[in-house]
């Protein structure tokens, strides 16, 4: 899903008379602007939606190592660790959404229960 989004980030030129992005910056705008088109939202809540997601894709590229991931994202592994809690993020084999595991868990593999 990250190369898919890094290359549709990539193919974005930037507009002409601004500064060359980087691959970061054009993933945040492709990012926000499917968002956005999708619905209105409150800044504040679509930064801790993007914070959130963030840190569970690295979490899931760590393999659920919190100091990796704390590493991958360039702050202290107590901060991590408060965020994970805070976000309401759980190891099930790997990080999952709350809410996933609410909506029936088909793909939570032998240990949970299928």
């Amino acid at each position: 899903m990250m190369k898919k989004l890094f290359g549709r980030a990539r193919s974005t030129a930037p507009d002409a008379g601004t500064h060359e992005a980087s691959a970061e910056e054009q993933l945040l705008r492709v990012l926000i602007q499917d968002y956005c088109h999708q619905q209105h939202v409150r800044l504040k809540d679509m930064m801790e939606m993007m914070e959130r997601q963030i840190i569970y894709l690295v979490l899931e590229e760590s393999g659920g190592n919190q100091r990796t991931a704390a590493r991958m994202l360039g702050v202290k592994p107590n901060t991590l660790h408060y965020k994970i809690h805070r976000m309401g993020l759980v190891p099930v084999q790997k990080y999952v959404m709350v809410e996933d595991l609410a909506g029936g868990g088909e793909e939570l593999g032998p240990r949970g229960g299928h």
